[in-house]
């Protein structure tokens, strides 16, 4: 079925450099953003924003095309073979970038080399939660009742292999607790099943488990941020707990595949830095627990290819085996 856009919005998209690609009226449909999460999660909640003022700055639909699995690998594959015309981008957090490369012996792909970074899309946080009826009001408390257990209490993760899992394995290893790693297909079935009380624990994204915090029906813990988010001042950071080695913040990248044309990145980033500046998408981002952030592409590259080399000794540090794929 064939669409039709606005000449107004038409020579918006040329403006932008869109347009040029010369594509057919049917493709003009298709232009998407791949999530490698289920919905309901803040990366999520993050590309619908973004689709939606790609949409609006193009005059072309933008879809959010969520393809969980594999902690994200499945996603973030798709972007590999994509045509390099701007129809295809994805959006990642940390752990499909800088620290997947770490945690597999065969690699689906190669970030820095099958990917182009092309804008930070906020900071996030990451806390720890426990159920209601866990006997613990507070970290230090329920660490303690972690060694009381005769089997390890489970903390659920976004996956195995994320920064997430990450954290939560250096506070176990840091603390003494006696803790270990369920994963989950992304930040959503987690969180069903600790607030139905079949997991008593999960380490997630702050942003995440807002609405549940605020509900009273998980509990926080600990996070972490430099300092309190305002959303939850309550909570502590890891950090003024006595956990300064978890005070480092995630993030969100948007990417495309390498081939994809500089001029494209450089509107793209465009775009998000617009999109980021405006009100109504600063306070949208920080109902989810996201940081605004700007970068050039070629800073976020550089950011990108920094944060790689980080991970490589932190994980190779927490005695992580890495998947023969």
């Amino acid at each position: 079925m064939t669409s039709r856009i606005s000449a107004a919005g038409f020579a918006l998209a040329a403006g932008l450099g869109l347009a040029s690609l010369a594509l057919p009226a049917a493709a003009q449909t298709s232009n998407r953003i791949i999530v490698g999460y289920p919905p309901g999660g803040s990366l999520d909640a993050m590309a619908r924003v973004l689709a939606e003022r790609f949409s609006e700055g193009t005059g072309r639909n933008f879809v959010v095309e969520n393809r969980s699995g594999a902690a994200g690998v499945i996603g973030a594959e798709l972007l590999k073979s994509a045509p390099g015309d701007g129809t295809t981008l994805l959006l990642a957090p940390d752990s499909n970038i800088s620290v997947y490369p770490h945690t597999v012996k065969k690699t689906a792909y190669l970030p820095l080399q099958d990917f182009v970074g092309i804008a930070h899309t906020g900071d996030y946080r990451i806390a720890l939660a426990v159920h209601p009826s866990v006997p613990a009001n507070d970290l230090r408390s329920f660490l303690a009742w972690t060694r009381t257990q005769p089997a390890p209490v489970g903390y659920g993760s976004a996956g195995a292999g994320t920064n997430i899992h990450f954290y939560g394995a250096l506070l176990a290893q840091v603390s003494g607790a006696n803790m270990i790693h369920v994963p989950y297909r992304g930040t959503g079935p987690a969180l069903v099943d600790l607030v139905a009380g079949h997991l008593p624990s999960a380490v997630l994204t702050l942003g995440g488990m807002l609405a549940y915090a605020h509900a009273g029906k998980i509990r926080m813990l600990g996070q972490t941020g430099e300092g309190r988010s305002q959303s939850l001042p309550d909570v502590p950071s890891f950090k003024e707990l006595g956990f300064p080695m978890l005070a480092t913040s995630g993030w969100y990248g948007l990417f495309g595949p390498a081939s994809l044309r500089p001029e494209l990145v450089q509107r793209y980033n465009e775009l998000v830095t617009k999109a980021i500046r405006t009100p109504e998408v600063r306070e949208r981002m920080r109902s989810f627990e996201l940081e605004p952030r700007e970068f050039t592409p070629e800073a976020f590259q550089a950011m990108v290819r920094a944060d790689t080399e980080r991970w490589g000794p932190i994980i190779r540090g927490s005695g992580f085996t890495a998947a023969s794929d």
